[in-house]
């Protein structure tokens, strides 16, 4: 696999004045990566060739970054989004990208310790269409779980604070996905779900759409939500940020992320 795709065109509402002037995966985990080089870094270090950006909210200050820090061992494609398409449209609208290829998809804002290549080698063993890295959990009233049976097969999804089944397994989708161009030709270039037009219509029509498990660590949106994990540098006010931050909330919620963003960037 060499083609990745990173959904990062959403407006970051939930950081408050933080995404007021740059957009979410621009946000600084530490002095010298944001989000999102830590995403890109994961992906160069898997062995990914070409990444696809997709860009919506302060589109340029995304393409302006990448200026003057673009890998070396990667190609950086930006896919514009005039109007936001959702997790499935912004897919869709970004097809000419991926030749034909089995593509990873992930989002901006999750770090994970997930094996990239061997979420890839277990979809191919799978003859599976579409593949989710699910974290085991039956924490239902915090998360809208995926399930699947013993076969790792997804079988449907349960709503928040939904009961959890007594057979099979129950998980949190981390965002990192792999999609065939057998499960991409149902997306368009218009709003729309990837939930809804892959996952939950190839279930109806009994398509093989494995469940990913791993024991690995997630930083789920959750976390990377909480405006307080960014204000990192507390010696000296950071001049993106308008206002400041409660330092004690930033030590607290940086010393958990830390391992992770470790992990990602390398």
């Amino acid at each position: 696999m060499r083609i990745a795709m990173i959904m990062a065109a959403g407006y970051g509402n939930r950081m408050g004045e933080l995404t007021r002037e740059l957009p979410k995966p621009l946000l600084p985990l530490t002095p010298q990566l944001t989000i999102l080089d830590t995403v890109v870094a994961k992906l160069v270090r898997s062995g990914i060739e070409r990444i696809v950006i997709n860009c919506h909210y302060q589109a340029e200050k995304i393409r302006a970054h990448f200026r003057w820090r673009t890998p070396e061992k990667a190609e950086i494609i930006f896919s514009d989004e005039p109007v936001l398409l959702g997790s499935g449209g912004g897919i869709g609208r970004a097809e000419p990208y991926f030749e034909g290829e089995t593509i990873l998809v992930t989002n901006a804002d999750v770090l994970c310790t997930v094996d990239i290549r061997d979420l890839f080698r277990r979809h191919i063993e799978a003859g599976a269409v579409a593949s989710m890295n699910i974290l085991p959990s039956r924490n239902a009233d915090a998360y809208t779980l995926v399930r699947y049976d013993e076969e790792h097969r997804i079988g449907g999804f349960l709503p928040l604070h939904a009961p959890i089944p007594d057979e099979g397994g129950t998980g949190i989708f981390t965002g990192h996905q792999i999609l065939s161009p057998e499960a991409r030709q149902h997306l368009g270039d218009q709003p729309m779900s990837v939930i809804d037009r892959v996952y939950k219509r190839g279930i109806a029509v009994g398509e093989t759409l494995l469940a990913a498990t791993f024991s690995g660590i997630l930083s789920h949106k959750a976390l990377i939500s909480m405006p307080s994990i960014f204000a990192i540098r507390l010696t000296a006010p950071d001049p993106r940020f308008p206002r400041p931050i409660n330092p004690i909330r930033t030590v607290s919620n940086f010393g958990a992320a830390y391992p992770l963003i470790l992990n990602w960037a390398g």
